[in-house]
């Protein structure tokens, strides 16, 4: 019986891990492009005023400008630290 308990134990965990790396590597991945900065800015224009939808739209404008200045790696984590606020 704990031997069953475990092992499922064991799936889900792992299982959820995968999900979670993946996503992960989804999120860093993203190239800091026009495009992309413009569909995470139509995602904050969607959310409702909170705290989180200020953060995003200080960080998108942030990596807008980082993009207009040719700094891809300051934009891309200017893009993630956005895109995070709008989860």
């Amino acid at each position: 019986m704990y031997g069953l308990w475990l092992t499922s134990f064991l799936l889900i965990a792992m299982a959820l891990s995968i999900g979670a790396a993946g996503a992960q590597t989804t999120l860093q991945t993203r190239d800091c492009t026009a495009a992309n900065i413009a569909a995470t800015a139509e995602t904050i224009g969607k959310m409702k005023d909170s705290k989180q939808k200020a953060t995003a739209s200080e960080e998108i404008g942030a990596a807008n400008e980082a993009l207009a200045q040719g700094k891809s790696e300051e934009c891309k984590a200017h893009l993630l630290k956005a895109t995070l606020q709008t989860k």
